[in-house]
């Protein structure tokens, strides 16, 4: 009667291996875990400071969405809309794409803003509020035009002031002027913009707007203000393809 072999012994190496499992896993979570979970995202990302990396992210998405999105409306605007209209949105694009780059860049150095810094984030809502009416100058009559053009001086006054370091007691005043001057030119505008398009640039102006209230109350580190600075840099893009499409329709 043939016997029956004994079964193999268990192989050592797969005992080993089973009660290194554990380890290994958690090896793998401590690494994890030590990177902070953006083990994978780029390395110039994972050396920006905590606060800042959201703020560079969202202003960088701003940057991209006027550059290539920005740019093929640029293209839109001036095979449907004639050369006025791509000049403005060209100037709209630029400014905004150019504004956004820099804050991102300032904010990923991770340094204190420098002179000219400061000076690009106290006016930058002014100045892409100003962009984001000034394709819709066509539209309206002569008033509109004129109070742009005063609140683009008033604005680009207080800017040299500032930069030179004169009538500084002026600067609130000049604030002031250079918001009323931008609210009655999208009050007077409004009539004349189609109804999609001024819906959304109502809600650009606002956000703009609120961006600005959000620096005075809190300053520029926070990313509520820049977050307002995106949403209405998209909004203002979007409605001038609004304005496009709907005159083409």
């Amino acid at each position: 009667m043939p016997q029956v072999a004994p079964p193999p012994p268990r192989s050592t190496h797969q005992v080993g291996a089973r009660s290194s499992a554990p380890s290994l896993t958690a090896a793998a979570w401590n690494r994890r875990a030590a990177s902070n979970g953006l083990a994978h995202w780029p390395r110039w990302l994972r050396a920006l400071p905590v606060p800042a990396r959201p703020i560079v992210l969202v202003r960088l998405f701003a940057t991209l969405f006027m550059a290539l999105p920005g740019l093929a409306l640029v293209i839109f605007a001036a095979l449907h809309a004639g050369a006025a209209l791509a000049v403005a949105t060209l100037l709209l694009v630029a400014t905004h794409a150019t504004l956004h780059a820099a804050a991102a860049r300032a904010e990923a150095r991770g340094e204190m803003p420098g002179a000219r810094a400061q000076l690009l984030d106290a006016h930058a809502p002014a100045l892409l509020l100003w962009t984001s009416l000034l394709p819709y100058a066509p539209l309206a009559s002569t008033g509109p035009t004129l109070m742009l053009a005063a609140s683009l001086a008033v604005a680009l006054g207080n800017a040299w002031m500032t930069a030179r370091g004169r009538h500084r007691h002026w600067r609130r005043p000049l604030h002031t002027a250079t918001a009323l001057l931008l609210a009655a030119t999208v009050a007077a505008q409004a009539p004349a913009v189609p109804g999609p398009a001024r819906a959304m640039l109502l809600a650009a102006v606002a956000c703009l707007g609120l961006s600005a209230v959000a620096q005075l109350r809190t300053g520029t580190r926070r990313l509520t203000g820049h977050l307002l600075l995106v949403l209405g840099s998209v909004g203002a893009a979007i409605a001038v393809a609004l304005q496009i499409g709907t005159t083409n329709s």
